[in-house]
């Protein structure tokens, strides 16, 4: 067993609050990146998942996620807890960073436990908030705590984006198309599973990244969008059970 995880003073403590389930979840794709020691600034200390060590445990993913937090524990001395209320108070001069991975509903909430725990910056996942006013009233907490708050738009800064905008920039009268797109099985099972988690739908939530985009580098605002179309031949409204029924 490795003793648990500490921070070097050059580093970042990271409580991932919202891991999900292995292979599905991006808060663990956040903690096999950390693990992997793909961040040099930042050491994953925590992690919060009140799901799966809770009523989730017996459900779909209890038993992937029960293997991989037991193996992380084991190997790495990441210490898993139920709440952000089981955390242990930050030592005297880390800086503490809370990585919040969670549902949406749930972020304006996790935002302020987050800034009770310690924790002087906060990467908040996309879309942040169910609605602009929570996001304002989150915005405003954190700065009246003097806590900086970084939104997970990871696609602004990646480098296919980069590529692409820089040869398209060479290019006269040249148009680009961002396809948003999901690993998700067309099963009701799948599905519903996935819209239970991330019930602000498709466009806050798995789209939202390509309308960051195209409100960062190409000056899109409610104001000039001409027209949305949808693929009528491509979509369908289904009414889907959660793993929750």
């Amino acid at each position: 067993m490795a003793p648990p995880a500490t921070a070097s003073p050059d580093q970042a403590e990271v409580i991932l609050v919202g891991c999900g389930m292995p292979l599905r979840g991006m808060g663990w794709y956040h903690a096999v990146q950390l693990l992997g020691d793909e961040c040099a600034s930042a050491k994953l200390c925590h992690v919060v998942e009140p799901w799966f060590l809770g009523a989730g445990a017996a459900g779909p993913g209890g038993a992937e996620f029960a293997t991989f937090a037991k193996e992380t524990e084991e190997l790495y001395g990441t210490q898993f807890h139920t709440s952000m209320d089981a955390l242990p108070a930050p030592a005297e001069g880390v800086k503490r960073l809370a990585l919040i991975s969670g549902r949406t509903g749930d972020n304006p909430r996790l935002l302020t436990e987050s800034i009770e725990a310690g924790c002087t910056t906060i990467y908040l996942e996309k879309p942040g908030a169910p609605t602009v006013a929570e996001l304002e009233a989150m915005k405003a907490e954190a700065a009246s705590k003097d806590v900086t708050v970084l939104m997970g738009y990871n696609k602004n800064v990646c480098k296919y984006v980069r590529n692409v905008r820089e040869y398209a920039a060479t290019m006269p009268d040249s148009h680009v198309t961002f396809v948003s797109n999901n690993t998700y099985e067309p099963t009701a099972e799948s599905l519903g599973e996935c819209f239970e988690r991330n019930s602000e739908g498709m466009l806050k939530n798995m789209a939202i990244h390509e309308l960051a985009l195209l409100v960062s580098f190409y000056d899109v605002s409610v104001d000039n969008i001409e027209s949305v179309t949808a693929d009528k031949e491509f979509s369908s409204m289904q009414t889907l059970k959660g793993p929750s029924g």
